[in-house]
């Protein structure tokens, strides 16, 4: 399982991806909770770039919920970015 710890402001929680699903823990602070649910149940879209026959290329890539992609687009793009919310710490989170 992936996480990612959430802060905003004094409060905390928890972003967590088993695989299949992408969700919050339950202990996740209110405040936090209402900044991030809006952006788990919808595809997200975030712009990248790559590079093709030596040239820097922008695309625009689109993440359906539940997915890897998913979860990567929330923590890299949209939490940090459009809901407020510091991200502090993403990898395993080491009780398997």
């Amino acid at each position: 399982m992936l996480i990612a710890r959430l802060e905003m402001g004094n409060k905390s929680g928890r972003l967590c991806f088993d695989g299949q699903r992408t969700f919050l823990a339950e202990w996740t602070a209110e405040e936090i909770v209402q900044a991030v649910a809006p952006f788990l149940d919808r595809e997200l879209t975030y712009k990248t770039s790559k590079w093709v026959d030596g040239h820097k290329v922008k695309e625009v890539c689109t993440a359906a919920p539940n997915t890897l992609e998913h979860f990567s687009a929330l923590v890299w793009h949209y939490l940090p970015h459009k809901a407020g919310v510091k991200i502090t710490f993403v990898g395993p989170d080491g009780t398997d």
